[in-house]
């Protein structure tokens, strides 16, 4: 079909046994794997932003640090450290838009001191808007964030320096300098984009999948498309250790722009602690359908045996008896949810009634085992000329 897919794919196994089969389809192979970098493309959240893109240039700050601490930290502390993010990064924006990416970010961040003094003069030459010069609101943020209580001014800048502490890694680096993903051309061209970080090392490259998963919507979204443009196919593994900024937003509105996301959770409470109850109820009331194997935790089957439903039982103690007494039981209990066959799920939709499917494994279709059985696709990334000089002014 005619569509761009986004896989997260964290063993590479879905690369490995589908990449060779869409390669000969006429899909475009894209790969971000920083432990395999000469295999895998680069990308740079900004790549494309200037003084005109001040909201996505917010999101992107918002995303770095909301992706390290969440709802774990007061809201103050997190908003205090993306308004510093966000005033060196327009800066960059401003006077130096080829230079706008993470590596500079945290370059500017490690050289902010104590209270920022150092940084004074280099705001104050790049804060000028080129497109409005009488605009000074860049440099008053500035000033308005140095000016903080000493130890608070601390706690901001500490935030920002945990949140961006994995640009300190080579491979990091060199992935997110420069960009060769071209996401805005995702519609245009048929695209799959495999997510290969390490499942043993997700958690110390996971701000860079939420970061990607923050500019894939927003570019997905950036307008309707047109009956000329492709479909967007996402499958989302790992989904519950994700957090991207404004996802409760996103969902409930991300399939006007024909875009599919499949989520795959290992317990729905990981939603509840990632994004906080009130807004993971706005999350799951996003999602249209529900796809439930066995062995999962409690809570997972106790809430969905709870959307299921129940079947009334009514009973008498004597045929002859006039009163009937009535008892609810689940339709599907718990632990009948836990221990269904290893063939077997339940698909609940919003709009029809629940149902038990069985579901084969693509080894056993003759068909799609053929399909993996091509050599995995070879992809080289884009011949990029990397600036080591990454002296600012200050």
């Amino acid at each position: 079909s005619d569509c761009s897919i986004v896989v997260n794919d964290p063993s590479s196994e879905v690369y490995q046994l589908t990449s060779g089969h869409l390669v000969s389809r006429g899909f475009r192979i894209v790969r971000l794997c920083p432990e395999d970098l000469p295999s895998s493309s680069r990308f740079n959240p900004f790549v494309g932003l200037d003084a005109r893109h001040t909201i996505e240039i917010e999101q992107i700050c918002a995303s770095i640090i909301m992706s390290k601490y969440g709802s774990d930290k007061e809201p103050m502390w997190n908003e205090g450290a993306i308004s510093i993010l966000e005033v060196l990064a327009k800066c960059l924006a401003y006077s130096q838009p080829n230079n706008l990416n993470l590596v500079e970010l945290n370059s500017l961040v490690l050289r902010f001191g104590s209270d920022g003094t150092s940084l004074d003069n280099w705001v104050a030459e790049n804060s000028i808007n080129p497109f409005d010069s009488d605009d000074r609101s860049l440099w008053e943020s500035w000033l308005g964030i140095t000016t903080n209580n000493e130890k608070m001014l601390s706690s901001y800048v500490t935030i920002c320096k945990t949140a961006l502490k994995q640009l300190n890694n080579q491979n990091v680096r060199e992935l997110m300098r420069t960009d060769s993903l071209d996401l805005k051309n995702i519609r245009n061209q048929k695209v799959i984009i495999y997510l290969n970080f390490s499942e043993s090392k997700q958690a110390y490259y996971q701000f860079i999948i939420d970061l990607f998963y923050t500019r894939f919507l927003s570019t997905v979204m950036a307008h309707k498309p047109t009956p000329n443009e492709l479909d967007i196919f996402g499958f989302l593994d790992e989904m519950g250790n994700c957090y991207i900024n404004d996802f409760n937003t996103s969902i409930n509105n991300v399939r006007k722009y024909r875009v599919s996301l499949s989520l795959v959770f290992q317990g729905i409470s990981q939603l509840d602690d990632k994004y906080g109850e009130q807004k993971a109820k706005a999350i799951k009331a996003g999602i249209g359908s529900y796809l439930i194997f066995r062995g999962s935790d409690l809570d997972t089957n106790t809430e969905f045996s709870k959307v299921i439903g129940e079947r009334t039982i009514s009973q008498r103690e004597n045929f002859t008896d006039i009163q009937t007494s009535y008892a609810h039981m689940p339709l599907l209990a718990p632990d009948q949810l836990r221990t269904m066959q290893s063939n077997q799920a339940v698909f609940i939709s919003t709009y029809k009634q629940p149902t038990i499917i069985t579901c084969m494994s693509y080894f056993e279709h003759g068909r799609y085992l053929r399909f993996t059985k091509k050599a995995p696709a070879q992809t080289s990334k884009t011949s990029i000329t990397l600036d080591f000089d990454t002296t600012l002014r200050l």
